[in-house]
C-alpha cells in the first residue's frame, strides 16, 4: 500500500493532518480514527498497533519488518509517542493503542452498520467480551471465535476451523488477538482470502479483548499519562516480564537506523489510496 519514501524531511510547521513518520525501520501513521475504519479500498486495510515490544521485534525479525512496511501502523504507547513528537515537532501526532481503538470500533461500526468479528483470545474471554459489547451496542452484528492453541499458524486444519467461521459471518471488521507477530503474521498470510470473505479492515489487537471482558483492568490513567504502564503490568502480570525488557531496546534500535522521513496521504488525504514522500519544501 505505501511507496518507499526517499526524500528529506520538510523543516518543521504546524501539521494537524494525517501523515506517516519513519522511527527506525517503521512508518507509524497519525490519522483520524474515521479515516483509520473507513473500508474503500480494493484490498484489505491492515492495521497494526506499534507498540515498544513490537517496534523491537520489527528490527530483530527478519519477516515481521516487511510485514509492518505493508500495514498501517498507529503509535501505541507514551514511549514511542514521545520518541516521535521528540522527532518530528509540531505535527501533533496522534497516539492510538489498541485498547482505545478497540471502542473506535465498536462505536464506528455500529453507527455505519458494519459486521465485527472477534478472533482469539481464551474462549470465555472471547465470549464475555462479545456479551459486554452487547450490552452496549445491542445491534450491533458481532460474533467470535476462539480457536484452539496452535504453534503454527500454517496448520491447514486449524486455519480451516478459522476460516469457516470468518466466512459464516462475512465481517467487515476483524480483530485478531493472537499475540504481537502471530496476529500480523496471520492477517497477512490470509489477507486475500480474508478481502473475498468481505473483510475490509483487520487489526491485530492482542489481549484488548481480556480488557473489554473485564477480566483484566487497564492500569490507571496516571501511569499511561507518565508513560509507565509498562510497570503496572509487570507488576500484576509477571509472566510478562521478558517481553516487557524488550522495550529497553528501542532507543538502540532508533537510533541505530535514525532516518527522518515524512510521507502525506495521496489523493486529497485518503488513506486508503496510500501515502507519498512528503516534498521537499526550501526554508527561505
Amino acid at each position: 500500500m505505501y511507496k518507499q519514501a526517499t526524500a528529506p524531511l520538510a523543516p518543521s510547521r504546524t501539521f494537524n493532518d494525517a501523515c506517516a513518520v519513519r522511527l527506525g525501520k517503521v512508518w507509524l501513521h497519525s490519522v483520524a480514527v474515521d479515516d483509520l475504519l473507513s473500508s474503500g479500498s480494493h484490498e484489505l486495510k491492515h492495521i497494526a498497533t506499534v507498540h515498544s515490544e513490537m517496534f523491537v521485534y520489527a528490527h530483530e525479525n527478519a519477516a515481521f519488518e516487511p510485514i509492518l512496511r505493508r500495514t498501517i501502523n498507529t503509535i501505541d504507547g507514551r514511549i514511542v509517542h514521545f520518541l516521535c513528537s521528540l522527532l518530528y515537532p509540531g505535527r501533533n501526532l496522534k497516539k492510538l493503542s489498541g485498547s482505545d481503538l478497540i471502542y473506535d470500533l465498536l462505536k464506528y461500526a455500529d453507527r455505519n452498520g458494519k459486521r465485527v468479528f472477534f478472533l482469539g483470545a481464551e474462549p470465555a474471554a472471547n465470549r464475555e467480551a462479545i456479551e459486554a459489547v452487547k450490552t452496549r451496542h445491542s445491534d450491533l452484528a458481532i460474533d467470535g471465535y476462539s480457536p484452539p492453541f496452535c504453534t503454527n499458524i500454517q496448520d491447514p486444519e486449524w486455519n480451516e476451523a478459522i476460516l469457516n467461521r470468518i466466512a459464516s459471518f462475512r465481517p467487515t471488521h476483524l480483530v485478531v488477538c493472537f499475540g504481537p507477530v502471530k496476529q500480523e503474521t496471520w492477517i497477512s498470510q490470509n489477507a486475500d482470502y480474508l478481502f473475498q470473505l468481505g473483510v475490509r479492515c483487520a487489526y491485530g489487537l492482542g489481549g484488548t479483548l481480556d480488557f473489554v471482558s473485564g477480566r483484566k483492568k487497564r492500569a490507571p490513567k496516571w501511569t499511561q499519562t507518565v508513560g509507565v504502564e509498562w510497570l503496572y503490568r509487570v507488576v500484576f502480570e509477571p509472566q510478562r516480564l521478558g517481553r516487557t525488557l524488550k522495550m529497553f531496546k528501542m532507543p538502540y534500535f532508533a537510533l541505530k537506523f535514525y532516518n527522518r522521513e515524512v510521507r502525506i496521504p495521496k489523493e486529497d488525504g485518503n488513506i486508503g489510496a496510500g501515502f507519498r514522500s512528503q516534498p521537499r519544501v526550501n526554508a527561505e
